[in-house]
């Protein structure tokens, strides 16, 4: 436990950081004395941190400064309030505690007891008098610190006794109690919130809703519940995203589903003149792209950039999009299989860019089951002679994103080519990749995409 501490200080020039502390008057008895007090405000932090009352009790009974502060601006108060220890806090109140003092994070012992969940501990120190209206530096108020952590009891704890419970105060975000309950995914305290009246379609400093929240973190019965209250589901952020253009974004297929199901506008655009259908197609969300299509998403929108480069695009145009494809595929948590899956993009980029000529990969899309209206979808972003590499490209990449774990792809793929008529094709692959493949076994490296 790091004190703060000015012994070393007040012994040659004097500090006026703690009361008591040392001058260069200061007689031995004095200095002695001081630390004694320093060694008991250590003990009576770690007594207090480990739950031991009668350690506590004992301390109380030396010379201790009751309000000594840690490295993070946390006093005794602060500790036995976020373990909700209810004796503890009695005996830090009786020997007149600040119960009003504030860490290093603007937090005081009232939000500490709520952002933890400890009830009692909660109406101890309301009880004895604690601002109720208290915030932290970002801003938080009691009712977000408890909806963030799902503290139910506290919640409703306040919100049955507190005359204002601030249920529409903002924190430095703009955010409610209800985003940091929606958030997290805290359906039951969403719920008390709404009948409390929070504001649904309150927005945060990027304009967007606890809607928008709920979609961008998979949270579907939070979601389900606001659009059951009438949330308005078109709400646009500053991008001009819709919760749509967010559930889509971050491949919410569940969401996608909620949302359309309950009216949402499957060509509503963003900024950059994007529909959720674009976001689908560049991400190769092949269950999100069929919801939008089942649901009359409309195949002639054209976002501003492609209508910026109409005609022009050229094959390097495509490059970004396959570096931002790798990027992510790179982030994933498995390296071993993020490997695979970089190896797998690598191939099938090659083979619909340097091996597949103009309207060969759609026999590929009708051999693997793809609808007209998705291969329309997918044909309707890139104009030119040569976007049918990048329609290529894009099939294939929604294809390998449906295929189970047992499938291998390259044997899938390998087998898909010779059935469409494609056997050279096919057969340079397998050629090509048994040749990597003996190349990582004289380098003792494993094979990661073996056809055989």
């Amino acid at each position: 436990m790091k004190m703060m501490s000015c012994v070393s200080a007040g012994v040659e020039q004097g500090c006026a950081m703690r009361p008591g502390c040392p001058s260069p008057t200061s007689t031995p008895e004095e200095l002695e004395r001081r630390a004694l007090i320093q060694r008991n405000d250590l003990l009576l932090h770690e007594a207090v941190i480990k739950n031991d009352t009668e350690g506590v009790r004992r301390i109380l009974k030396e010379p201790v400064d009751i309000n000594s502060r840690n490295n993070y601006g946390r006093a005794p108060i602060h500790w036995a309030s976020s373990r909700g220890n209810i004796d503890i806090m009695e005996m830090l109140i009786a020997a007149n505690c600040d119960i009003e003092a504030r860490d290093k994070y603007g937090m005081r012992p009232l939000l500490m007891a709520c952002w933890h969940g400890h009830r009692d501990a909660v109406q101890l120190l309301i009880n004895t008098g604690a601002c109720s209206n208290a915030t932290n530096k970002k801003h938080y108020t009691l009712l977000m610190c408890a909806a963030r952590n799902n503290r139910i009891e506290v919640v409703d704890f306040l919100i049955d006794t507190l005359e204002d419970t601030r249920a529409d105060a903002v924190d430095v975000d703009g955010q409610t109690a209800l985003f940091h309950a929606a958030m997290g995914g805290h359906v039951t305290i969403v719920k008390r919130l709404i009948d409390l009246g929070a504001n649904l379609d309150k927005r945060n400093k990027e304009c967007r809703s606890a809607l928008h929240v709920a979609c961008e973190r998979g949270h579907c019965e939070v979601a389900e519940l606001l659009l059951t209250h009438e949330t308005d589901m078109e709400a646009k952020d500053v991008t001009g995203n819709t919760p749509l253009h967010v559930a889509s974004q971050h491949q919410q297929t569940r969401l996608v589903q909620i949302l359309l199901e309950a009216g949402a506008d499957p060509d509503s655009e963003n900024s950059k003149g994007s529909t959720s259908l674009h976001t689908a197609s560049s991400l190769g969300s092949r269950g999100i792209l069929e919801a939008l299509l089942q649901h009359g998403a409309s195949l002639n929108k054209q976002n501003k950039e492609d209508q910026t480069n109409g005609t022009n695009k050229k094959d390097n145009n495509f490059k970004p999009a396959l570096s931002t494809a790798r990027s992510k595929w790179r982030s994933s948590k498995d390296d071993s299989r993020g490997r695979d899956n970089e190896r797998l993009r690598e191939i099938l980029y090659k083979v619909a860019y340097k091996q597949l000529g103009p309207g060969e990969w759609k026999m590929l899309a009708h051999h693997w089951a793809f609808t007209e209206e998705q291969i329309k979808a997918i044909e309707h972003q890139y104009n030119g002679p040569s976007s049918f590499k990048e329609h290529g490209f894009r099939m294939m990449l929604i294809w390998s994103h449906g295929l189970g774990p047992e499938v291998n792809p390259v044997r899938e793929l390998y087998e898909s080519l010779t059935a469409v008529g494609k056997r050279p094709v096919a057969d340079a692959l397998r050629r090509k990749i048994d040749q990597e493949n003996e190349m990582r076994r004289k380098g003792n490296q494993k094979s990661c995409c073996s056809v055989c």
